[in-house]
């Protein structure tokens, strides 16, 4: 259960697809390239040496990885210090279909306290449609795990929640009435929550979506679509800035930043990095993003090189958030895919919440009621805009979790007026609650005197 036919330890190497996790102590407890599960000493795993066994693990497994983008991704299990879960995706026949999301559970303290996979290749959900693109970002009750993949070829996605009690599919969520042309986001982009939560991205070499996320509901909302045949931009990496204001979106050539509170997304662009021409040994370009723990986000490039480029301020408008290109060398060659990451630091929402409603499956008269307020930013009045409801109350948060604002919104109104010029400067939650409290809409305001 160690060792791959075709790999040996002295060799083994991850080119593609990337995960790996550690300890809250920082100390590596295990990383995986689609293929198998490998442990702090740089061994495969105790039992760790197959998953997403089919057609496709034979042909690549025995002499490379998993040929897809971000199919693989740790989460800690809430309320364990020893377990941790891989969600992964797998393709079962040479046709790339069907298609599964699947798990294993790694026990940390097994085999010595060298890890041992207790669990393995246990499938969540099948869909010929799946693409290869998985993401997570906390609950907001801060202990839970939103799990969210989309379709390839489709606009909706699907969601599960990882909980004490382990895996539930949640269900689906459809953009496709929206009005948007599918993109196939099958190859080679990335998808991304911002570092708050509050918004998911799914990146394809056609757009850029855009979706706000409820932490506490897991329901997507107020879907945007920025497309790149009027952008300087067409498939790459997507990261958002620690204060989540700013997102930035690579491009081979170029590295671009995106102001997420700017009433006009696509007019804020800036362009900050161009590619130097450096080659590492081959063109050092931009593709995926990853954001770290130190507040910074990295960017690997393409093809076999030893470099990784560095946003050094991220938080900062413009070319000040300091992209560095070919900041950090590399002890060997890697290619292409970033190790896939969650934000383990994101804490409870403030107010905190603990709901976990079944997305995809509501009925009508429970459906969020879709929000959005102009003008954002506002210097005093703006107006809030509400999809059809049965009557709700409206509350404003400051950063501190404070209401500032409270008011009762009967069921004929879609627009209302709401006046924030007695508010200090800053950023605000705007958030809608039916009868029993529980959060239906919730969106945010930026106030600039």
């Amino acid at each position: 259960n160690r060792t791959s036919p075709s790999l040996t330890l002295q060799d083994y190497v991850i080119d593609r697809p990337k995960a790996t996790i550690c300890d809250k102590y920082g100390q590596l407890v295990a990383y995986s390239d689609g293929c198998r599960i490998l442990n702090r000493k740089h061994q495969i795993m105790l039992h760790g040496d197959t998953i997403s066994t089919g057609t496709i693990y034979k042909i690549f497994c025995g002499v490379t990885s998993y040929p897809l983008t971000q199919p693989v991704l740790f989460l800690p299990k809430p309320g364990s210090d020893s377990l941790y879960y891989l969600f992964d995706v797998r393709d079962d026949d040479e046709d790339w279909s069907p298609v599964n999301l699947m798990y294993s559970v790694v026990n940390a303290s097994g085999d010595g306290g060298d890890g041992e996979v207790v669990s393995k290749s246990n499938s969540i959900l099948t869909d010929s449609l799946l693409s290869e693109y998985v993401s997570a970002t906390r609950h907001g009750n801060g202990r839970d795990w939103w799990v969210v993949v989309p379709r390839r070829l489709d606009n909706s996605f699907h969601q599960s929640l990882l909980t004490p009690d382990g895996v539930e599919y949640k269900g689906i969520q459809d953009f496709n009435a929206c009005g948007f042309e599918i993109d196939s986001m099958h190859c080679c982009s990335q998808s991304a929550f911002s570092t708050d939560g509050s918004k998911y991205f799914r990146n394809g070499p056609e757009s850029l979506l855009v979706l706000d996320f409820d932490r506490c509901t897991g329901t997507l909302s107020n879907p945007m679509r920025l497309d790149w045949d009027s952008l300087p931009y067409g498939g790459g990496g997507v990261a958002t800035s620690p204060n989540s204001r700013f997102l930035y979106l690579s491009s081979g050539g170029t590295v671009q930043q995106y102001d997420l509170w700017a009433s006009d997304l696509a007019a804020s662009m800036q362009e900050v990095a161009v590619y130097d021409g450096t080659l590492a040994p081959y063109p050092a370009n931009f593709f995926q993003m990853m954001p770290g723990p130190d507040g910074k986000i990295y960017i690997i490039t393409t093809y076999d090189n030893r470099v990784l480029h560095v946003i050094h301020s991220p938080d900062s408008l413009g070319v000040a958030c300091n992209v560095e290109q070919h900041a950090i060398s590399l002890p060997a060659r890697t290619s292409y895919f970033i190790p896939n990451f969650a934000n383990y630091r994101l804490a409870a929402l403030d107010p905190p919440c603990d709901t976990t409603s079944h997305v995809g499956t509501a009925q009508p008269d429970e459906q969020p009621i879709s929000l959005q307020i102009a003008p954002n930013p506002t210097s005093g009045f703006t107006e809030v805009y509400l999809s059809p409801h049965r009557g709700c109350s409206l509350a404003v948060y400051n950063v501190y979790g404070q209401v500032i604002k409270t008011q009762r919104i009967e069921p004929e109104l879609s627009k209302i007026p709401l006046e924030m010029g007695q508010a200090a400067a800053g950023l605000y939650w705007v958030v809608l609650t039916d009868e029993r409290g529980k959060i239906i809409g919730a969106t945010k305001v930026l106030v600039s005197h």
